[in-house]
């Protein structure tokens, strides 16, 4: 048994009464058993002894002067609290009364169900609570080959069905209790049938999405840089620029002393010439 479905039914449970009550003496002084204490001398029953007690189905079977109990084993139990979780305690209740069968039934009579013929119908403690809709409260019993039987819930679309493993006691014609491969499961006690999912729509194209990031703004403006070997023409081609950069152009202090030296170099001829003459 998995300590973690143990802890979640121990105290999910835990507002219920801890022990079973004893056999009730009012109109059925004949009852002279204790279901939980039968139980406790079985190891591999103690989860479902447990949930019989905590439900206080164990006080109804107790009060009962003939019946038979189908447990199943610690890990037949865990593997359905596992897939059930936050399972409300009525749903539990009537999960353990669709396991008590209000009738005295024991291997002898298992094996005693005629081959290939309609099952065998008996029901159950959950039929007497007055919820049992659509038939949910009745068990059909299957014989197989060997003495073996299934046990099936009568109502239509049972979501899980058991196998009979072995008798566990009997006390004749009182008490038996028979093992069971797993749960019986009536639908809509612990969960609806799922519905067949839609098929799947195809999935759509997809479109790539190109998303631009803004330009951030310029500090300062910068102009392309022009190659040195390139010039732009008026036409728009290029042509090639000199090997040799041009002279600077004179300053105009430059200029005027090479005028005044002209002057004064004229001036000069003038005088040579007059003095000849």
């Amino acid at each position: 048994m998995a300590p973690s479905t143990f802890l979640f039914v121990f105290f999910f449970l835990l507002p219920a009464t801890a022990v079973a009550a004893p056999p009730a003496t009012g109109g059925n002084a004949a009852a002279a058993f204790n279901v939980t204490e039968i139980l406790s001398r079985y190891p591999e029953f103690k989860l479902f002894n447990f949930l019989l007690s905590k439900t206080r189905v164990a006080r109804e079977v107790n009060s009962r002067s003939s019946i038979t109990v189908l447990v199943p084993d610690n890990s037949a139990v865990d593997w359905l609290l596992r897939r059930s979780a936050r399972l409300p305690r009525a749903a539990l209740v009537e999960l353990i009364s669709v396991h008590v069968v209000l009738d005295y039934i024991d291997a002898a009579k298992l094996a005693a169900l005629p081959r290939g013929g309609q099952p065998a119908v008996v029901t159950t403690l959950f039929q007497t609570t007055g919820t049992a809709r659509n038939r949910t409260g009745f068990l059909n019993v299957t014989a197989t080959g060997r003495g073996g039987a299934v046990f099936v819930s009568a109502a239509p679309g049972s979501l899980i069905n058991a196998t009979f493993k072995r008798a566990v006691t009997a006390r004749p014609y009182n008490i038996s209790v028979l093992q069971i491969s797993n749960f019986v499961v009536p639908p809509g006690i612990i969960t609806r049938p799922r519905l067949p999912l839609p098929p799947p729509s195809p999935p759509a194209p997809r479109m790539r999405q190109m998303a631009i990031a803004p330009s951030p703004a310029p500090s300062s403006l910068t102009l392309p840089r022009l190659s040195p070997r390139t010039l732009p023409t008026s036409e728009g081609d290029t042509a090639e620029a000199p090997d040799t950069a041009e002279a600077p152009a004179p300053s105009r202090g430059h200029v005027a002393r090479v005028m005044s030296w002209w002057i004064g170099a004229a001036a000069v001829g003038m005088a040579c010439m007059l003095g000849y003459l």
